[in-house]
């Protein structure tokens, strides 16, 4: 398999999220805090995607990981932090699909904890797909990957 396109579903791949089941039942406040997570996590998923579809994905690093997020590629080294992961994924080809689903998700206050799979596309036409462990933390700015893992 191509390195990049290993690389592109690393990094899309990590990002979970779309409709997918439950977040840990609860009380109905934990439930709308969940709810509430969830859709933030997502939106900050489809970001993702698109960058992974327009093939810019070292553009979007700040808006979807935190500054000393970790990266841990199956088979490679780990890459930490904005700028080793955008240089990681410089020069990345436009995916012809990028979809992530989170199965599971659970949220304990500043932290987040998404399973999940992802189903990606090269412009070849090869289809990966996979299964993906991330954390997510709140910021300043809004919900992001601090470390994630796939196969």
């Amino acid at each position: 398999m191509n390195n990049r396109i290993r690389w592109l579903v690393v990094a899309a791949g990590l990002l979970a999220v779309a409709c997918g089941a439950g977040s840990g039942g609860g009380e109905a406040g934990r439930s709308a805090d969940a709810a509430t997570v969830r859709a933030e996590i997502e939106a900050v998923t489809r970001r993702w995607e698109a960058s992974l579809l327009a093939g810019t994905p070292e553009a979007a690093v700040a808006e979807v990981f935190t500054p000393d997020a970790v990266r841990l590629p199956s088979g490679e080294p780990a890459v930490q932090g904005h700028e080793a992961i955008a240089r990681a994924l410089e020069g990345s080809a436009p995916l012809l699909e990028a979809r992530f689903t989170i199965d599971d998700l659970e949220v304990d206050g500043r932290l987040a904890f998404a399973n999940g799979t992802y189903r990606v596309q090269g412009p070849d036409g090869v289809e990966l797909n996979g299964k993906f462990l991330e954390v997510w933390r709140r910021t300043e700015a809004g919900w992001r990957i601090h470390r994630v893992m796939w196969d």
